[in-house]
């Protein structure tokens, strides 16, 4: 993108006014407002730079927008239960999980209409800078550009909040109202807005903080900045990961160790494998809306497994202590023994390591063309802002919201194909060790228990799942045990 590589901000304005004087500073706004032809076919033209900018939002929302289509028409056109599912899924699950899947896939189909109807709103009629007008107006006499930033993020995140009420409107009134879902299932309205309100206070406590280190990051870093923010961001990242391998996720919940029973004898054959100490299995409580699954950790002397604890059979706890929903839900001994084997195996060929480096590979890339738009100043005046005079911070936005559609809808592709892809690989290992039926028998208990409708349009698959659907890794698996049985 062509353009003047100033920094943004105040200069050539003096935001400055003595405080005892009563006048009040008058700062004249300039930008191409409502102007719709330009004057050249020029990226350094801010007009053609802002139906440029639309366009690619536009159509990479009408792109996601034709991917949940395609589901939602899978899920219409799809009446019968899979071959591989009929004994154990029943044909009441079967249409509570469709309609399930058709509820969530047309809220992320209406949540990319929305977003691209504010996104041509925020561009064609200043929003941006009408929220900079007034921080500007309320903190004239702040020539401070730091604490001018923080306002406006301030008011930014609420703005934010604002942008998504017509989706939660929608989805309250129309979509829970036709998918019939459940009371117990659904927040009320007025709650689901009361927390609205609470996010917009916790978002404040995060990005404050979040927002300096950005800018003093920006202002130290020069011409490199990106690349040190993403080294903020990788070793911030990497902290935790490390933590988790060296003390497990004490800080998420309740751990304690599994007790000696039927479950941690079962383990141990499976523990010897992998050449993990059968005294160091975990059994973690912590927030019920988590996923059942379960975390191999660590190296050499720190190898310890962590089981999420519903994903044992009546969470490994009396009926009588149970909530009647949950009554029946987990897997059995076998299948949790399994269910270790794959992850053990993703823990063996270092998946989550591979994982971690690919994300942040992406994320360096992206920093690098990022640092090479944030400074173009007609960027902002494409946004609506006067030359040189705009919050820098918002870049952060425009650039990842506008300029970068094309990089990160190819980059979550790649990112999710290898995510998919590992998958497979630890199944085809836990075949290998001879958990196979036992793995097929867990992943149909998760299905029926969580109500996971098992077909998925490969299209919608490539940008929208991370991991393959359980009738995909059924398939697969009976696949390389008729390969073995031949």
């Amino acid at each position: 993108m062509g353009g003047n590589s100033k920094m943004g901000g105040n200069s050539g304005y003096s935001l400055y006014q003595y405080p005892m004087q009563s006048q009040p500073m008058e700062i004249v706004y300039t930008g191409i407002g409502f102007r719709m032809v330009p004057d050249a076919l020029s990226l350094n033209d801010p007009v053609f730079l802002r139906h440029l900018l639309v366009l690619m939002c536009v159509v990479r929302n009408l792109f996601h927008m034709y991917l949940c289509w395609r589901q939602l028409r899978l899920c219409q056109w799809t009446k019968t239960v899979p071959r591989q599912m009929q004994a154990t899924l029943t044909a009441d699950d079967f249409r509570a999980a469709r309609a399930e899947e058709s509820f969530n896939v047309e809220q992320k189909l209406m949540s990319y209409l929305f977003d691209a109807i504010f996104s041509c709103i925020e561009l064609y009629f200043g929003v941006l800078p009408f929220l900079w007008r007034a921080i500007i107006t309320c903190y004239s006499i702040v020539d401070d550009l730091v604490w001018q930033s923080l306002a406006y993020v301030s008011l930014f995140s609420c703005y934010m909040m604002l942008r998504g009420l017509p989706q939660v409107f929608y989805t309250k009134l129309v979509l829970v109202t036709f998918y019939e879902v459940s009371d117990d299932k659904s927040i009320p309205l007025v709650g689901l807005l009361c927390s609205f309100t609470l996010l917009v206070v916790l978002l404040q406590v995060g990005l404050f903080p979040l927002t300096l280190v950005f800018l003093i990051i920006e202002e130290k870093g020069g011409t490199y900045f990106s690349l040190w923010i993403w080294g903020f961001l990788f070793v911030t990242t990497l902290i935790p990961l490390l933590v988790c391998n060296l003390y497990g996720m004490w800080c998420v919940g309740k751990r304690s160790k599994l007790p000696a029973g039927a479950l941690s004898n079962a383990l141990s054959d499976v523990l010897k494998q992998f050449k993990f100490p059968p005294d160091r299995v975990y059994v973690l409580r912590t927030f019920q809306t988590v996923n059942e699954t379960v975390f191999a950790f660590g190296c050499w002397c720190t190898k310890h497994v962590v089981i999420l604890e519903n994903l044992l059979f009546n969470q490994g706890r009396p009926e009588s202590e149970l909530h009647p929903d949950d009554v029946g839900r987990g897997l059995k001994d076998d299948q949790v023994v399994a269910y270790v084997a794959h992850q053990l195996s993703h823990w063996r060929y270092k998946h989550a390591w591979i994982t971690f480096l690919l994300a942040h590979a992406t994320l360096l890339i992206y920093l690098i063309l990022f640092g090479t738009c944030y400074r173009h100043t007609v960027l902002y005046e494409a946004a609506g802002f006067p030359q040189n005079f705009y919050p820098p911070i918002i870049g952060y936005w425009l650039v990842y919201k506008y300029v970068m559609p094309l990089y990160l809808t190819i980059t979550n592709w790649i990112v999710f194909y290898f995510m998919r892809r590992f998958e497979f690989i630890a199944d085809a290992y836990t075949h290998k060790i001879g958990y196979s039926s036992a793995f097929i028998s867990a992943l149909l208990k998760l299905v029926i228990d969580n109500r996971v409708f098992p077909y998925v349009d490969p299209w919608y698959l490539m940008w929208h799942r991370m991991k393959p659907s359980p009738l995909q890794r059924i398939k697969h698996l009976l696949r390389l045990q008729n390969v073995n049985n031949v």
